[in-house]
């Protein structure tokens, strides 16, 4: 494994990707760039030849970048490297390799995110629930998520999804007052999801069917690639897709999606869930509001506002992306760094009102089932999985009516990308779809399967296979202490940001989240 890296500051321009030679000198520790070997394997570029690529990216991070300037070049053969589409190219014999860009931050920022602020998030001091006997259900509401697609299909235009209206803040400076979800969007019309179901899967719109190499050897690997574009195949009239890429933070998204089965009735056997407190979401409930604020935010998407509301994604299964394409990060995870995790656990077994005297033993549970189960849990002071291969990718399904509301097209460091905005035309059109984002991952509006479906695929076969059981039994051993009623409502309040919503039920909701899983 190559050595612990700090998270890499990003340029300091909000307008701009780019960084001058100062900034790039002191911000190429954290990130990591790779060419990959015809069995699939990745290679680490030398340090100086790091910095050559770094320079090249941060001048033109979709664009084409020719260098001489590389150690391994004892003849002075001109390369290309194509960002967009993640490929080195020898120009004199156009030989092309795969190539990546990883950055340590994205995959620990979250775990550190945790240890920060996790417990002040969930804070909920005291405050009175407008909860009331008989009130009717806001958009926060998961009930109408077995509602059939074909009847949602049929819906007038015009119709809206229920809800409420967003509460008023207690004062124009007070960022924690509780704000619910509020109304949706109208859904699609039924020739408008016509339309967008001839269009087919997103991921093949003016793209052809390629896996890579690696991808393409691995049976497993194979399995899953052909099961997300299917799940595409099957969802692309009413859903855009997005794929969220992760490695060793799999397990906090694994305990944050059995902690809402339990407390909110979350579908942990389809998806982990990668935000689960909402009380950052008081402050930035949108993607305009996150826009807003990203420019004042230091570090970018680095930042940890950012970062307690958001997460970057890409738009394509199989075609480029210039930071994280799933077929080139799926197998090894999206990380690379030693960073320890270890600690992290309790933070968010804390934050979720675990009772503290219950912490340390549940958090070792955790880790023993994880392993028992095929989880690689070796940055949270267990063992590894048996086949080295970390990755995960969490599959995003959103209503299309939604996009424009919580997600907007991004170049690296989470600067708007103009030429791909508005995000939803983009997403909505012919193809060549491609390209990162980044979403707002409202818990409330996640943990609805009537607005985001997910799907989650681990490129360790075993624990892919076993995912389910294994929710199962990490759901068992959170309900003798967060299924008790004197522990529950507490920590529903303490999660929801202070205050319970007027759909909230105070019984046990694990057993109504258990639905099977056929899409896995």
């Amino acid at each position: 494994m190559p050595r612990t890296r700090k998270a890499a500051p990003p340029p300091a321009s909000s307008d701009e990707a780019t960084a001058s030679s100062s900034e790039e000198d002191d911000s190429l520790e954290g990130v990591l760039w790779q060419w990959q070997k015809e069995d699939g394997s990745w290679t680490d570029f030398a340090e100086k030849d790091k910095a050559e690529l770094e320079h090249g990216f941060r001048k033109k991070p979709t664009g084409k970048y020719e260098t001489k300037k590389l150690t391994f070049n004892a003849a002075k053969v001109t390369y290309m490297f194509d960002f967009k589409h993640m490929k080195q190219i020898n120009t004199k014999t156009d030989k092309e390799r795969p190539l990546r860009r990883l950055v340590t931050s994205h995959s620990t920022g979250y775990a550190s995110l945790l240890k920060r602020h996790s417990m002040s998030w969930g804070a909920g001091k005291d405050r009175k629930t407008s909860k009331k006997k008989g009130a009717g259900r806001d958009s926060e509401s998961d009930e109408d998520d077995a509602e059939d697609d074909k009847t949602r299909g049929k819906r007038k235009k015009g119709a809206t999804s229920e809800g409420k209206t967003p509460t008023k803040r207690k004062g124009k400076d007070d960022k924690s007052a509780y704000r619910p979800l509020g109304k949706l969007p109208p859904p699609l019309s039924v020739s408008d999801i016509k339309k967008q179901a001839a269009l087919g899967a997103q991921s093949l719109r003016n793209y052809k069917k390629d896996y890579g190499a690696a991808v393409s050897k691995d049976a497993h690997a194979k399995r899953c690639f052909d099961r997300m574009l299917g799940n595409e195949a099957r969802l692309c009239g009413e859903w855009a897709v997005f794929y969220h890429s992760t490695s060793f933070a799999c397990l906090l998204y694994e305990v944050q999606a059995a902690v809402a089965a339990v407390l909110f009735r979350f579908k942990s056997n389809f998806s982990s869930l990668p935000r689960l407190l909402k009380a950052p979401y008081n402050e930035i409930a949108t993607k305009d509001e996150l826009l807003e604020a990203f420019k004042k935010m230091p570090g970018m998407d680095h930042n940890v506002k950012f970062r307690s509301v958001a997460i970057c994604a890409t738009t394509t299964l199989v075609g480029p992306d210039p930071e994280a394409p799933p077929k080139n990060v799926f197998l090894a995870g999206y990380c690379c760094s030693d960073v320890s995790f270890k600690g992290v656990l309790t933070q968010l077994l804390e934050s979720c009102y675990v009772p503290k005297d219950k912490v340390k033993k549940l958090a070792d549970d955790i880790v023993k089932l994880s392993e028992k189960h095929g989880l690689d849990v070796s940055q949270f002071g267990g063992k590894r999985c048996k086949s080295g291969r970390a990755g995960h990718l969490l599959q995003i399904f959103m209503k299309r009516e939604l996009v424009e509301r919580f997600v907007y097209a991004s170049l690296p460091f989470g600067v708007l990308d103009k030429t791909r905005d508005p995000i939803e035309k983009h997403l909505n059109g012919p193809g060549p779809i491609s390209g990162q984002v980044r979403i707002l991952c409202h818990p409330s509006l996640f943990m609805q399967a009537s607005q985001v479906r997910m799907f989650v695929y681990a490129a360790d076969e075993t624990f892919h296979d076993n995912r389910e059981k294994f929710q199962e039994e990490l759901t068992a051993l959170l309900k003798p202490i967060l299924g008790r009623d004197d522990t529950r409502e507490r920590a529903a309040k303490g999660i929801h940001g202070g205050e319970l919503p007027s759909w909230y039920k105070s019984d046990d909701q694990s057993d109504k989240a258990n639905v099977a899983n056929k899409y896995k």
